[in-house]
């Protein structure tokens, strides 16, 4: 792992010479996040949230079409009693993070967010009245993975990845389990 502080130098000196450059902020916020400054980490996140929709393209034909077709998929191929415990959750495909997750804490360029309460919270007599929903971002997907096979392939274990979590899984589970 690089040293975070000459991580952010390298970051802001490439900000100097390319000052639109959405990669070029996103590697400042993650240098900021690595030295905790969280106002500049976010700061950061939010210009790479606006510059990623300034530059929303895809070299995908129908991106959005496979995405939603691979979430349905993978749903449908879900084991009868995790889709039955699954109900309650609310699955979104959405462009990107809103302005609010980002604010909070969430990375601009997520691929999906499981938010709200485990199926064991749920499931219990002190059940929190909370909306349990998962997000995948579309947008974000679309722009990391540039051929179908890989794209349907993100998909499947973003959805998987986040469900595990409603679950109550760690992300030192998803790694075993080849979710990450």
């Amino acid at each position: 792992m690089e040293d975070p502080e000459k991580a952010l130098a390298d970051a802001l000196a490439w900000l100097e010479e390319e000052p639109d450059s959405a990669d070029a902020h996103y590697e400042a916020a993650l240098a900021y996040e690595d030295l905790e400054l969280e106002a500049e980490r976010c700061r950061e996140m939010l210009e790479v949230r606006r510059l990623d929709a300034l530059s929303a393209r895809s070299p995908l034909r129908d991106c959005e079409s496979i995405i939603g077709d691979e979430v349905e998929r993978t749903l449908a191929e879900l084991p009868a009693d995790f889709a039955q415990r699954l109900g309650p959750v609310t699955i979104l495909v959405e462009p990107r993070p809103s302005r609010a997750l980002v604010e909070a804490g969430v990375d601009a360029r997520l691929l999906g967010l499981f938010e709200g309460a485990t199926s064991e919270e749920l499931a219990g007599p002190d059940a929190p009245l909370t909306t349990t929903r998962i997000l995948i971002f579309s947008h974000n997907l679309a722009a990391a993975f540039e051929d179908e096979v890989s794209l349907r392939d993100e998909v499947r274990i973003t959805v998987l990845h986040e469900i595990g979590h409603f679950f109550g899984l760690e992300e030192e589970d998803m790694h075993r389990l080849g979710l990450e």
